[in-house]
């Protein structure tokens, strides 16, 4: 069958707020609120997504019955607001008499359903659930998400009951205004992908099952995070199912940040409503709350693009993983060790953008080793942003405590006082010593400003410059924070903020601990930026061992494969042979194995890319064990006696 149109279904509000984690007490209150707005508005049915009470990352709290019963008894009172109007929400459900699989008290992911205060009821639909009770089929066990060890699905109450789970594909059927009645399906979130999943050999496609039982329109209730071009393909995700079940769907998302503790999830929203042939009706605006409304013959209320690129989408990612700090943390006053460097210039644009100048100090704190030019940098960002900024030389603390440490021996360890036990020194001195303690002083969180590239290598200093309550581009490869940079003056402040020394790189990014990284000498980091951002990017975010590119070599296609953007003459130069390559790709194996210890204690990150470290890419310490077939395909590259041409 072939769906109606939009238009000429009832008039629908589609709220993308913002879920509060934790804080049901706050999201049906603003449930309420958007209710009332939508009934202003003429709509007579209003949805709300996923979990849009309790929140939906909530760890092992999903563990605590006390809180579960309160988030789940709830949906009581967002049923009373509902007078006159049909209402969709995410909710928890309390199976009881039941055990779930985490042993305790049986919980359902739900979509609950009322009209005019009164629970919706399904004859049709398999018993044992509550009126207005439509469970999850789908559950993600992938990246962060970990439905099944918290929920039972309709896939399993299915497997349970000897049943299929399109037994649990009824359409809702509500009265319309106008008269007759609106038939309608539900999903949650996961559901959309059912090309991933399969019953009986088939996709497990309830969209289908609900377009078969009747219904006239689907919404699918998400809690989706963000991560660049993910819209894109649930697009085409969504056109894919349609051709086969031609109905209007309406996907509602929310705004805001939820974490795990070491992730921060941030959600843009992207609430769409689809026609039948997967055309984009409205669309809300990205990252913040409001109402959609289409439908009873009139025109959507919003139609928006959203950011036009992967930067822009980012800064704004950003802004948003920030500003969740405050969810947890309350009002607060921020603190950045500013080196004069690239990252900490970028962090101090994310800080006074998402909290205002007025809340950011920032200090520097330079030894010998520090160049006038970037303590010159430091300064003259601040006074661009307008913020505090304060001096604080260490270099009398630093000779001390070096001091110290060369006379410390033991009567059988003389120990070796090399330059990198001294860089460390003055990293640990900045970080836990001065840093941590102006912070304590003031009453200020400060921050941690490593990106992705240095994290995943190991060049950072565990208690030194891997301290800090938040990594706000720690999910950032190198090369992505000077595009930030660049955007940040090009567009967000329009005008020189970030010194153009940095973003040019006539200042070579350096850590300025010892002689041999003086910028003044274009002396920086042991890092080979640009071209290890894309081979960590392969091995990070698309799992590709070492071996893989090893193949890529020796067939002449790295360089494709990588998408570096160095082009063959920088990447000859820094590799004339084979064997210099391969003795590097090496080094980062064996960094990026051997130094999870630092990045399980880095502080929380904003999670940008499709894997970010933490709880989303789950790492173990296991020694060295190549595949059998490493020796075999490194051995044919050492014997190459130059490079096969590139493909």
């Amino acid at each position: 069958m072939v769906g109606p149109a939009v238009a000429d279904l009832p008039r629908i509000a589609l709220a993308q707020m913002e879920v509060r984690p934790g804080r049901a007490d706050l999201n049906v209150a603003c449930m309420e609120s958007l209710i009332s707005q939508a009934r202003d508005a003429g709509a007579e049915l209003v949805a709300f997504p996923e979990m849009c009470v309790p929140g939906y990352v909530l760890g092992d709290l999903w563990e605590v019955d006390v809180l579960v019963e309160d988030w789940a008894a709830l949906s009581d009172r967002i049923r009373a607001a509902g007078e006159g109007l049909t209402l969709l929400f995410g909710n928890v459900v309390c199976h009881r008499g039941t055990i779930g699989h985490d042993g305790r008290l049986r919980k359902i992911n739900a979509i609950r359903v009322c009209h005019d205060g009164e629970w919706v009821d399904r004859p049709a639909a398999p018993p044992g659930l509550p009126s207005g009770c439509q469970p999850k089929t789908l559950h993600p066990n992938y990246r962060f998400f970990d439905d099944d060890r918290h929920f039972i699905s309709a896939r399993h109450l299915a497997q349970e009951q000897g049943r299929s789970p399109y037994d649990w594909s009824v359409p809702f059927e509500v009265p319309r205004r106008g008269g007759g009645t609106f038939r309608f399906g539900t999903q949650l979130c996961e559901d959309i992908w059912c090309q991933d999943y399969c019953w009986e050999g088939e996709s497990l496609d309830m969209l289908r099952g609900f377009a078969q039982a009747g219904a006239q329109a689907v919404f699918n209730l998400s809690s989706s995070p963000w991560t660049w071009q993910k819209n894109d393909k649930r697009n085409r995700t969504i056109r894919e199912i349609l051709r086969h079940s031609p109905l209007p769907l309406f996907y509602i998302n929310h705004v805001g940040g939820q974490n795990n503790g070491k992730n921060i999830l941030v959600f843009d929203g992207d609430t769409t409503a689809y026609e039948g042939d997967g055309t984009i009706v409205a669309r809300a605006r990205s990252w913040h709350e409001g109402l959609v409304c289409v439908g009873g013959g009139s025109d959507p209320s919003a139609v928006d693009e959203g950011p036009t690129n992967e930067v822009e989408s980012i800064y704004q990612a950003i802004l948003q993983g920030l500003r969740h700090l405050e969810h947890f943390l309350g009002a607060g006053r921020y603190l950045i060790g500013a080196s004069g460097g690239i990252d900490s210039s970028v962090v101090t644009c994310l800080l006074e953008r998402a909290f205002g100048a007025d809340r950011v100090f920032a200090v520097n704190m330079p030894t010998r080793f520090n160049a006038s030019l970037t303590q010159e940098n430091a300064h003259d960002l601040a006074a661009a942003l307008e913020i505090d900024f304060l001096r604080v030389p260490i270099e009398g603390l630093y000779g001390v405590v070096s001091d110290l440490i060369q006379a410390a021996t033991f009567p059988n360890s003389e120990g070796e006082y090399t330059r990198l036990v001294d860089e460390n020194l003055q990293a640990r001195i900045r970080g836990s010593d001065v840093l941590a303690g102006i912070a304590a002083k003031h009453g200020l969180l400060f921050t941690n400003n490593g990106n992705k590239t240095e994290l995943a290598l190991g060049y950072t200093t565990l208690y030194g410059d891997l301290d800090g309550a938040v990594a706000p581009i720690a999910d950032l490869y190198k090369t992505q924070v000077f595009e930030l940079g660049q955007y940040l003056n090009d567009v967000v402040y329009s005008r020189e903020v970030i010194p153009r020394n940095l973003l040019d790189r006539s200042t070579v990014p350096s850590a300025e601990l010892s002689a041999a990284q003086d910028v003044t000498q274009g002396k920086g980091d042991p890092i080979l930026y640009g071209y290890h951002c894309a081979v960590l990017r392969q091995l990070i975010e698309y799992r590709r061992h070492p071996v893989e590119l090893i193949d890529w070599a020796l067939d002449g296609s790295l360089l494709k494969q990588l998408e570096c953007r160095w082009d063959a003459d920088e990447f000859f130069a820094a590799f004339p042979d084979p064997k210099s390559w391969l003795q590097d790709l090496e080094w980062v194996e064996r960094q990026l194995r051997v130094n999870y210890y630092k990045r399980i204690q880095a502080p929380p990150l904003i999670v940008l890319s499709k894997r970010a470290f933490g709880f989303d890419l789950r790492e173990s310490q296991v020694p060295a064990s190549p595949p059998q077939r490493w020796t075999e395909a490194a051995g044919k590259l050492r014997d190459l006696g130059s490079w096969p041409v590139p493909q």
